[in-house]
């Protein structure tokens, strides 16, 4: 038996690293799973963010368009003289702006090559064109 006790103490002892090893494990996976959620939800709640954010630019971008378009609209029927004697002349002021912002797009459908010269030249019209009509109004005025 004297045998046996010294094989017994000679043979190494099978260990299974720390005496801690359910807790190591469980790290292992909560890294595992944490590096999971960062690779997909993390980058979903991003990019659904982000589109989300977009929208609500885009709906306050249209809201401000179509402020921008009213107030044109009523400035140019209450300021200038377009459409004078004929009642109602709001057809006129909504005919007058129509045809600025479609100066200024025809411009931009040109530039879009790359070069800024046609919306330069649209704003050039539109302001020989809003000029015009104020000096028409100032001398229909004094007349």
């Amino acid at each position: 038996m004297a045998t046996d006790e010294s094989a017994s103490r000679e043979r190494p002892q099978l260990s299974l690293g720390s005496d801690d090893w359910p807790t190591t494990v469980a790290d292992k996976i909560v890294e595992f799973v944490d590096a999971v959620r960062v690779q997909t939800t993390d980058r979903a709640v991003f990019v659904l963010r982000a589109v989300v954010y977009c929208l609500v630019a885009v709906v306050a971008a249209i809201a401000a368009v179509v402020l921008l378009a009213v107030v044109a609209v009523r400035l140019a029927d209450a300021y200038l003289p377009i459409g004078a004697g004929v009642g109602s002349a709001t057809w006129a002021a909504h005919g007058f702006i129509g045809l600025l912002v479609s100066i200024l797009g025809f411009g931009a459908w040109r530039a879009r090559t790359g070069s800024a010269r046609p919306v330069y030249i649209a704003i050039i019209i539109d302001v020989v064109i809003i000029v015009g009509v104020v000096f028409y109004g100032v001398i229909d005025a004094v007349a």
